[in-house]
């Protein structure tokens, strides 16, 4: 028997887990819901954590914390959305190695399917 496949949302508001629960139960994901940087830092810290979705609106231009993350779990893949697109910091956030950066205007439908591939371990 496979193991629940763990997301984590780290957003300051729940409009994006609010989203993705349906999504997330049907395909039978657990879904973990922080709104800071330290709290998804020691939930990913503390347990299993396949997938990272996480909000701009925390990095706050900063995107060292993804350094941060990859640190410590080199592999997990990590999907940054954004309400809005800006070619400065989408440039900083690839930089950083995370699996796929997703604009709000795309639609849910575009990061269920990048949450998607990131659990089965297909490139975006």
């Amino acid at each position: 028997m496979n193991a629940q496949m763990v997301i984590l949302i780290a957003e300051p508001a729940e409009a994006l887990s609010g989203n993705l629960e349906a999504f997330s139960k049907e395909k039978g994901f657990a879904l973990l819901k922080t709104d800071n940087l330290k709290e998804t830092l020691l939930t990913i810290q503390g347990q299993r954590v396949d997938v990272l979705v996480l909000h701009a609106l925390l990095l706050k231009e900063d995107c060292e914390f993804i350094s941060v993350i990859k640190g410590m779990e080199r592999d997990l893949p990590v999907i940054v959305c954004a309400d809005v697109n800006t070619p400065e910091l989408e440039s900083k956030i690839r930089k950083q190695g995370i699996f796929y950066y997703h604009i709000q205007s795309f639609g849910i439908e575009d990061l269920e399917m990048a949450i998607s591939n990131a659990v089965n371990g297909f490139p975006y």
